[in-house]
């Protein structure tokens, strides 16, 4: 463990960072609220949101009633100046989107369906969109670009790995490629990872210090881990990959070479085609699966029971794993709704040891596409913690 010591202008950051994170988690609030959450001193708390203020990230928002009753200021970001861009990247589409700093989406500028398209194509089709983006708004000014995608992503080196079912995406070096077009800082995360940052820090039934994981149960599977507030991505960041564990050890061979992989069982690209095959409707889609399943089509449910069956031993290991709290079933799998709880708890509640089992919540995303909105909690988080640099 190192032991290093902390300077005074990294303690005045760290405040400063501390109090925006917090205060878009609060949304709306007053500085004894933020001086609470935080632990800093009021007067501490009071100086700096009064600088915030002067460089036009916060604004008051005239007197509510506070703790007992009493008229208090309150305070949030500000809308009028400050934006960043949310960019995700799906197997099947791509999103880009304009934000406020407390991360409300103001443009979904471009939903995009991606067609047999390369890497290359994507990324300078993205990049183009982008720097549109900024150019015709150039009365906001643009901080950053969050961005959200599949993996195995190399955080150190900013590299996609490989994103299965998905050819061409390999080793492909997206913050490189992005940076070079953007003038602007560009920040990537995985998609799980952007995901449980979204709902723990924006959804209001959510403890922003809670231990939790989000699984992004969608075109591919993957596990955002939070815990006391910090994300786990593991030395390289790729942990949580968990659409790349093992759930059949003769089971078909992934493209990361392995047998038998999560991915292969539990995504929804997986329900879709074994429900074409069971059916016979080759030009099935995942939206065609939706309704099937809410009409009750009992060949549709027969897939989707299997399906969950993978899925559970995923979210079993999980809890084995990261003992969480609180597990998020998101992206598109959760449109399926309930059907998803149930199978889910209806394993988990099997488990032998009760307590273990017991104190684990299951929950559907409560922000929708929990991913895109947080690759802008990506771009704001940088944003605080170089406050300095971007604003002043």
């Amino acid at each position: 463990m190192k032991n290093l010591g902390t300077n005074q202008e990294n303690i005045q950051i760290y405040n400063r960072t501390l109090i925006l994170k917090s205060l878009q988690h609060l949304q709306h609030c007053s500085r004894v609220e933020l001086a609470k959450i935080t632990g800093l001193k009021q007067a501490t708390v009071g100086h700096i949101i009064n600088d915030f203020i002067d460089m036009g990230l916060v604004e008051e928002t005239g007197s509510f009633s506070g703790n007992k009753g009493r008229r208090t200021i309150g305070i949030c970001f500000s809308d009028k100046k400050y934006r960043v861009i949310g960019f995700r990247l799906t197997r099947r589409y791509y999103t880009i989107g304009i934000f406020t700093l407390d991360c409300k989406e103001t443009k979904k500028y471009v939903h995009v369906e991606i067609k047999n398209l390369s890497p290359e194509i994507i990324l300078e089709e993205v990049c183009n969109y982008i720097n549109l983006i900024i150019n015709q708004n150039d009365k906001l000014k643009f901080l950053a670009v969050g961005v959200s995608v599949p993996g195995p992503y190399y955080k150190d080196s900013g590299e996609i790995a490989l994103i299965s079912a998905f050819p061409g995406w390999k080793n492909i070096k997206i913050r490189d490629v992005m940076q070079l077009q953007i003038d602007i800082p560009v920040i990537i995360e995985h998609d799980a990872n952007a995901g449980i940052l979204a709902e723990s820090i924006l959804s209001s039934d959510h403890d922003m210090y809670d231990t939790m994981v989000y699984v992004s149960a969608g075109q591919g599977i993957g596990a955002g881990i939070i815990n006391n507030g910090e994300l786990y991505t593991g030395s390289l960041g790729v942990a949580g990959e968990i659409g790349h564990t093992c759930v059949d050890i003769n089971g078909a061979v992934c493209e990361c070479g392995r047998r038998g992989c999560l991915d292969i069982y539990a995504s929804t690209i997986a329900l879709t085609r074994e429900i074409r095959k069971k059916t016979g409707f080759e030009q099935l889609e995942f939206s065609d699966v939706l309704s099937m399943l809410k009409e009750g089509n009992k060949d549709a449910f027969e897939i989707f029971n299997s399906v969950m069956n993978y899925m559970g031993t995923g979210v079993i290991n999980l809890i084995y794993n990261y003992n969480p709290k609180c597990i998020i079933i998101g992206d598109e799998m959760s449109a399926i709704g309930k059907p998803v709880l149930d199978a889910l708890r209806r394993q988990i509640k099997g488990m032998k040891i009760s307590r273990l089992a017991g104190q684990v919540n299951i929950e559907l995303a409560k922000l929708g596409d929990s991913a895109y909105i947080g690759a802008a909690v990506v771009a704001t988080h940088y944003v605080f913690e170089n406050i300095n640099e971007r604003v002043i």
